[in-house]
């Protein structure tokens, strides 16, 4: 079946151009509309290629406007490594290195995240909690992007609501507030009584975000492979990497099933907490799509901040806050990633609310003791047990520690006769990953959050409660846990669980040879060889070599000076030739030096 799609372009771009790559037939209508003209794609709807056609149109109109926004704030150099200058009109393709920036680069790109909406808003929020990707500068300036946007118009809701429940609204709601009580790049919240009389509060996700946000994923992935030559080599990080971390961690945020399931478990660490509330999750009615949680009556920690609140209880907040956040990270491993003002309510009675556990922060045991060993030796001021503990922690084999070891000692010396009540953790671990990025360590993206979440609670702490301190109220936590892994008990666990993981090594030998045996046998089997250590293999064999052509040489002249003893030439001393002796006495000698720079080379 032909089918024709008409479209509008800029009169003085060539359309033609962004199709010929897919064979599509182009033509000019002729007419003009304003600064636009019209063109006809005409295609054969049964061939797949021409199937996608509306997909190629959106596809090349996001790029369009990235490079238009990028141009526009005076980034044009980049557009044009980008090979993204062809999609603009010629009449703008001038304006790429005439703008100039006004601001800093850091500014420059977060208003560009900023203008193109919701993903990469989403991308640089989470950068921002990345330290050890990007600098500190950026860190700072990307930590302002704010996440709000105009909410939509209530009809358009309540359709996604309708689909998602498949039932009209007043079946099961009694009332839904049309106007939204906050509204976000991804969905927005209404508040809504259901037929039982029981408040809540419903959060849906906005009509075609997935779709937006998927084309975003697939733009950023291809710039992300453009961008890979132009990368730092000392980043342990590739652009795409960067990208795929993002896209598994926005695609969660998408489901609202997934955030339910970490409201339900935090509604249960703290059920028996008076002091702190997490809403209830009303499953029957939550979806991919839609979550309906209770009502939490209270105000933000902004609305807190403002006069009509005592000293007193800001105090309580920042304490109880505080203490909650810790006890998520160290007796259950499990944390609230995003605990910014807005997601943490006070109710009337000075209860502090944890709202929206899009993103949460995940702690192994082992985790947790690298995170302790750290914090002890932050207390204590110990460059060389920072060193190895971040050594630990990170994904990364090749370190130089002793370069390491100086640097954290000379970020340690900021801090050096401060008391503990001015020693702010958050920062330190911030300044910690800043060192760490310089030398390619990859820090695992857990760490990253945690520092970064920890930074928030600092920083929040400290407006309700100037004299706020984290290490006061990480102390017993640190303590207890020493104490435990100190315990006979704990001991006995963990030999008994690397014990455990010993013998499954062992176990899984035989299955792994056999993989290794098949991969020779077809020939698939590949060694690989880190330039790094070459040199150090070459001199190696070199010795080897050496050692080898030495004992050859030693072994022809015992061999000789026995057939001179056979002989019986020349002068003899005890009866046989003074050759013989000479030849065994120098192969001796010989043979003592060998065996000496064997054993001097610990290879005996």
């Amino acid at each position: 079946m032909i089918a024709t799609l008409f479209i509008l372009a800029p009169s003085p771009y060539t359309l033609q151009d962004d199709y010929k790559l897919y064979g599509v037939e182009v033509s000019e209508c002729g007419k003009t509309h304003g600064m636009y003209k019209s063109y006809k794609i005409v295609h054969d709807e049964s061939n797949i290629m021409f199937s996608n056609i509306k997909k190629n149109v959106e596809y090349i109109n996001r790029y369009r406007q990235i490079a238009k926004v990028m141009t526009k704030h005076g980034l044009g150099y980049f557009v044009e490594q980008m090979g993204l200058s062809e999609l603009l009109p010629r009449f703008r393709r001038d304006e790429l290195t005439k703008k100039k920036r006004k601001q800093s680069l850091a500014v420059t790109y977060r208003l560009v995240l900023e203008e193109l909406g919701p993903t990469f808003i989403k991308l640089g929020q989470i950068l921002s909690t990345r330290p050890d990707i990007i600098s500190k500068e950026y860190v700072e300036e990307f930590s302002k992007l704010q996440d709000q946007v105009n909410p939509i118009p209530y009809e358009e809701i309540e359709k996604v609501i309708v689909q998602e429940l498949k039932s009209p609204v007043d079946e099961v709601f009694s009332k839904i507030d049309t106007d939204a009580i906050s509204s976000a790049s991804i969905g927005q919240v209404h508040r809504a009584v259901l037929q039982s009389g029981e408040v809540v509060a419903l959060k849906v996700q906005k009509p075609n975000i997935r779709r937006t946000i998927e084309i975003d994923i697939e733009i950023m992935r291809t710039l992300a492979r453009r961008m890979s030559g132009l990368v730092a080599q000392r980043s342990p990080y590739e652009p795409e990497e960067i990208v795929d971390e993002f896209a598994k961690t926005i695609r969660k945020e998408l489901d609202y099933m997934l955030e339910s399931a970490h409201a339900r478990k935090f509604y249960h660490i703290f059920e028996d907490d008076d002091e702190v509330r997490i809403p209830r999750i009303y499953t029957s009615i939550t979806t991919r799509r839609l979550l309906a949680m209770e009502y939490i009556d209270g105000v933000n920690i902004k609305e807190l901040l403002k006069e009509g609140y005592t000293q007193e209880q800001r105090k309580k907040v920042a304490r109880v806050g505080a203490q909650a956040m810790l006890k998520m990270i160290f007796d259950h491993g499990f944390f609230h990633g995003d605990p910014h003002h807005s997601n943490v309510f006070v109710t009337k009675n000075d209860v502090v609310a944890f709202l929206d556990f899009g993103i949460i922060g995940r702690l192994s045991k082992r985790s947790k003791e690298h995170l302790t060993d750290l914090l002890i030796a932050i207390v204590r001021k110990d460059a060389s047990q920072v060193t190895s503990t971040v050594v630990a922690m990170s994904e990364t084999k090749d370190v130089d520690t002793q370069e390491l070891k100086w640097d954290i000692d000379d970020l340690l010396e900021r801090y050096y006769g401060k008391p503990l009540d001015e020693i702010n953790i958050g920062n330190y671990i911030q300044d910690l990953m800043t060192v760490v990025k310089r030398y390619g360590i990859k820090v695992p993206s857990n760490y990253a959050l945690l520092g970064k979440t920890l930074l928030m609670i600092e920083g929040i702490g400290r407006q309700l409660d100037p004299g706020f301190n984290t290490v006061e109220h990480t102390r017993p936590y640190v303590e207890r846990m020493v104490r435990e892994r100190m315990s006979p008990l704990s001991t006995i666990r963990d030999w008994y669980e690397r014990l455990s993981e010993s013998s499954k090594m062992v176990v899984d030998i035989p299955s792994k040879l056999d993989r290794v045996m098949a991969d020779i046998a077809k020939g698939d089997f590949k060694v690989g060889i880190e330039r790094s250590t070459m040199n150090e293999m070459t001199h190696s064999f070199e010795k080897t070599v050496n050692r080898l052509s030495f004992s050859i040489v030693i072994a022809g002249m015992v061999l000789a000076s026995s057939m001179l003893f056979m002989a019986n030439l020349g002068p003899e001393l005890y009866g046989l030739p003074i050759f013989g002796w000479v030849g065994f006495m120098i192969s001796f000698m010989l043979g003592i030096w060998l065996i000496g720079a064997i054993i001097r080379g610990g290879k005996l």
